[in-house]
């Protein structure tokens, strides 16, 4: 048994994990651990602006630090370089600011590898992550904890971290997000503007079924075809549908076969455009939160908000195609579950693929909707992870 290091009273903790979504998901229940075994414990965590509304206002978090990606990627497009390097220099300059007794590097990465090297701790460990060990050079910067499961989810590879840091202190996986009232009545004045608000209840409701059909990677998108095709098919089995993402003309133009879907459909079958509706880019990735927690259902490729769904305790089902379900999938089951092919090619980690993205393709509607029921009927647990 590990008995862990021996951390003063009162010790302070930096967290680097800049993003993606699904990454901060997948790292929040080792901070959750460290803090619950150790409630002294003073913990600041480094993360994007594009991931940093999942850590608002958390209890276990003392300080945010948040690197404005979005704002300096701005910045050297427009070829302003002086002031992208003042945006960097000032991260640095609050990462230093303060000595910590230990600091945590689940990223594994170059960008986290530099932030953890010039951050001010006598401690620094970091995660085998999701290749099993740190990559692009950062283990140079601190100590790598060894994995001896390859097998293990990457959530259980960051509990590593959490083991060598405090020994061995239970860890459940436990996952939760600070909502606040103002979350709350945002995402009821979205659905208020759609015509499913006003709502004390949901036991009156047609049932909800949201779906995430976008992802980061090419590789990783089923066809929108297909995803239309599901959507109409719990559509006539009563079910209203909605389609979440964070907006952009990217997502817009993905989503044409369902815009002229409704377009078709709007004198022959009006019904369906009050059962249907987009929320792209309405809401906060808290607001998103809410609104999966009153739905029967997401279903999702292989992204952050299918992460989302799953560590809320909303049923889910991941779409997997390049990715590994074993190391990266739904991680709280019965609720959640991935749906693959099992080709001799996957999972293959490639952003692009040279012979067609068999594994999406190839995976049909009717494979997924038998999958989707399924899980339909599978009872869940009362679980307190709304905030």
């Amino acid at each position: 048994m590990s008995s862990g290091i021996t951390l003063k009273s009162k010790s302070k903790i930096l967290v680097v994990l800049l993003g993606r979504i699904g990454d901060v998901i997948f790292t929040l229940p080792s901070v959750i651990a460290i803090k619950k075994a150790r409630p002294d414990i003073e913990i600041d965590w480094i993360v994007e602006d594009r991931c940093a509304d999942l850590l608002f206002n958390h209890p276990v978090i003392s300080n945010r630090i948040v690197f404005r990606r979005s704002e300096y990627q701005s910045l050297v497009k427009k070829k302003k370089y002086r002031a992208a390097f003042c945006l960097l220099r000032d991260l640095v300059m609050t990462v230093r600011k303060k000595k910590y007794d230990a600091v945590l590097d689940f990223q594994g990465l170059l960008k986290s590898g530099l932030l953890t090297g010039l951050a001010r701790s006598p401690l620094k460990l970091g995660s085998p992550s999701t290749y099993g060990r740190m990559k692009e050079g950062a283990g140079l910067f601190s100590k790598q904890v060894s994995l001896s499961d390859p097998g293990l989810h990457l959530i259980d590879r960051h509990a590593l971290v959490v083991r060598e840091l405090l020994g061995d202190v239970p860890f459940t996986r436990e996952f939760f997000l600070a909502f606040s009232e103002e979350d709350r009545n945002k995402v009821e004045d979205v659905l208020n503007q759609k015509g499913w608000g006003n709502k004390s209840s949901l036991t009156n409701d047609p049932p909800l079924i949201l779906l995430h059909p976008f992802a980061s990677w090419e590789t990783r998108q089923w066809p929108m075809a297909n995803f239309l095709e599901t959507a109409i098919y719990f559509l006539k089995k009563g079910y209203r549908i909605g389609v979440i993402g964070g907006g952009g003309e990217s997502q817009w133009h993905l989503l044409a076969p369902f815009r002229d879907f409704l377009e078709k459909t709007e004198k022959t079958e009006p019904d369906i455009n009050t059962k249907m509706k987009f929320f792209l880019g309405e809401l906060s990735l808290r607001g998103t939160g809410l609104l999966m927690a009153r739905s029967d259902l997401v279903i999702a490729d292989d992204s952050g908000p299918m992460h989302l769904a799953s560590a809320l305790g909303v049923r889910t089902l991941g779409i997997f195609g390049p990715t590994d379900p074993v190391r990266l999938g739904p991680s709280y089951p019965p609720g959640s579950r991935s749906i693959h092919l099992d080709l001799l090619c996957q999972p293959c980690m490639k952003r692009r693929c040279p012979i067609g993205t068999l594994c999406m393709t190839n995976l049909s509607p009717e494979v997924v909707i038998r999958e989707a029921e399924d899980l339909l009927s599978v009872p869940l647990a009362k679980q307190d992870r709304h905030g």
